[in-house]
């Protein structure tokens, strides 16, 4: 679960989600720091070595001592190379760590929210999320505090040699620091709201480029590709509009900052120029201090970045809690019940009540399955067909009433269990990039070649099977497979899960009548003696069953498949 509330304290929110990846890697994390001191500690020696260089060297007529000096100014390089190369990788390996664990946390919530929820989210705003602002509330929750601890400790050393320099030099400089704090309140909104349109349009090109590419097939046949890339580049118009915004907004925030620093270096000039040509300081000194007064701009430079980065990550942690505000609508029960085994699959609805908001699909609808019964489900387009397959895996609860298998209540069971024993094979099975050996590892990662061999020969594959046919790939969108094939290998999926309750939802629609039979045919053979459920519009294509029901109206009414219809058990 993503630990996001509703409140004002978003920095803390911000670190506390990120924390426990960090505490995963603390001892990364004290190396990082203190190689960071490190760096930033010799850092802040040159200045003070070009004093002694300039005064005690080169003024003084020393050699030797510009000799030893050149000399550790070399060896400071040679370290500073080496340290920020290992403080690099090491911090490369934590922000990766961090990034990962924070994104894998947001698509677990994903994972448990409602079909409702996808309906009317689209995927490039989804993508967004979990791309861009998951890895911007990282870059934040890690780049500031050790940006903040690094800038304190470089400020704090930078401001005691300085002042060991010229305390009236450094007090001129750090005049300054309550303008440059002004300045980064008065762009906070600016930055906040052109942070917020360009996330904004990211999502937007994304959803653009997932939902085209998935219709492309249909944008060919209508001719509407012209029609499609105008619509890109009004896409590439606005998200650039948005991005200079973006720019602008930085680039003013920013351009301040280095104003201010630069008026820094020249009152270090104007003043501290004056009192070296009126004898009261040291050419060297004015130098080192000019170099100090660079150096602890940028503590004040990693401050207003801080900031601005939290502009930017206030808005990637809204958008996040957006999704973390979405609650799953079921949820395993903390002490469920366990089926019998083996599990029989007879299933019960018991005066059950269902809709979506003001629209009600199911109305006190009551009907028994016997276990091991073959029952023909009809109805018109819509009429809610498969909001009860979805209630019976469990993807919603309904309102009122109950669904029971082999006597016990759906919600009592553990949700991973019932869909194990509940299986859906629809008319658009949804196959996974990879081979065909990946699609039917998925429901049974434990399954050798021989088991998905067999599955592929009981659901009609046999030939498929026996000539290389595991490690075919399916191609983008299962398109390297006929629809025939695709059905079969979502039925050879269904057969590895071992189900009590097969549900063929629309499975054979759309199918020619022979082909459609032969897969009705395949199911009755192989799933025999278990609970089998067809959805369809055309009763010559199911075979023989023992019921017919059709949904309308909201309730549910069974024949005999002999009679005509009746209404046995019509709730309405």
């Amino acid at each position: 679960m993503i630990a996001l509330r509703e409140d004002r304290r978003l920095p803390l929110q911000a670190l506390a989600w990120a924390w426990p990846m960090v505490r995963e890697r603390g001892g990364a994390v004290g190396g990082i720091v203190a190689l960071s001191f490190l760096a930033s500690a010799a850092a802040l020696l040159p200045p003070y070595l070009t004093q002694r260089l300039v005064d005690d060297g080169i003024v003084g007529g020393r050699g030797d001592v510009v000799l030893q000096l050149c000399g550790a100014f070399l060896v400071l390089l040679v370290a500073g190379v080496v340290v920020e190369a290992v403080s690099r990788l090491a911090y490369l390996k934590l922000s990766a760590h961090v990034l990962f664990g924070l994104r894998e946390q947001v698509y677990r919530h994903l994972q448990t929210l409602a079909p409702t929820y996808y309906a009317r989210t689209r995927g490039g705003e989804i993508l967004s999320r979990l791309d861009g602002d998951v890895a911007e509330v990282q870059r934040f929750a890690i780049d500031a505090p050790m940006g903040l601890l690094n800038a304190v400790f470089s400020l704090v050393v930078a401001l005691v040699l300085m002042l060991s320099l010229s305390p009236l030099l450094t007090a001129l400089v750090f005049a300054l620091v309550p303008l440059h704090v002004a300045a980064l309140l008065l762009s906070r909104p600016w930055l906040e709201r052109s942070t917020h349109a360009v996330r904004q349009q990211s999502a937007a090109m994304s959803s653009f480029f997932v939902e085209s590419l998935r219709a492309m097939k249909f944008i060919q046949a209508t001719n509407a590709a012209p029609r499609q890339e105008a619509g890109l580049r009004a896409h590439h118009g606005d998200y650039f509009a948005a991005l200079r915004r973006s720019q602008l907004a930085s680039l003013g925030a920013g351009g301040v900052q280095r104003i201010l620093s630069g008026l820094g270096v020249l009152l270090v000039f104007a003043v501290g120029g004056s009192m070296a040509a009126a004898g009261e300081l040291s050419v060297g000194v004015v130098v080192a201090f000019i170099a100090y007064t660079t150096r602890a701009a940028g503590p004040l430079q990693t401050a207003a970045g801080v900031f601005m980065g939290w502009q930017r990550a206030k808005v990637s942690l809204e958008r996040i809690r957006e999704i973390a505000a979405e609650r799953p609508t079921v949820t395993s029960p903390a002490h469920p019940l366990a089926l019998a085994q083996p599990v029989r699959g007879g299933i019960r609805l018991d005066a059950v009540t269902f809709g979506y908001g003001d629209a009600v699909v199911l109305d006190g609808a009551s009907l028994d399955i016997v276990a091991g019964a073959k029952f023909a489900l009809v109805g018109a387009s819509g009429v809610g067909k498969s909001t009860l397959i979805d209630l019976l895996q469990r993807h919603y609860d309904p309102a009122a009433g109950r669904i029971l298998l082999d006597g016990l209540r759906l919600d009592l069971l553990e949700l991973a269990e019932l869909r194990r024993q509940v299986v859906v094979v629809d008319q658009d099975p949804v196959l996974m990039p990879g081979s065909v050996r990946d699609n039917l590892r998925f429901v049974a990662p434990d399954a050798d070649d021989v088991a998905l061999l067999r599955a592929l020969s009981l659901a009609g594959l046999a030939n498929f099977a026996h000539a290389g046919g595991l490690d075919k790939p399916v191609g983008a969108s299962a398109s390297a497979l006929s629809r025939g094939e695709r059905l079969r290998i979502a039925l050879a999926r269904a057969i590895l899960q071992d189900p009590a309750v097969l549900i063929l939802d629309e499975t054979t629609s759309g199918l020619d009548l022979p082909v459609a039979q032969a897969i009705v045919a395949a199911v009755d053979r192989v799933f025999a003696g278990r609970t089998r459920i067809v959805i369809t519009h055309n009763l010559a294509s199911v075979g023989d069953v023992d019921r017919v029901v059709e949904l309308r109206d909201g309730g549910l009414l069974v024949q005999s498949p002999v009679r005509a219809v009746a209404p046995l058990l019509r709730v309405v």
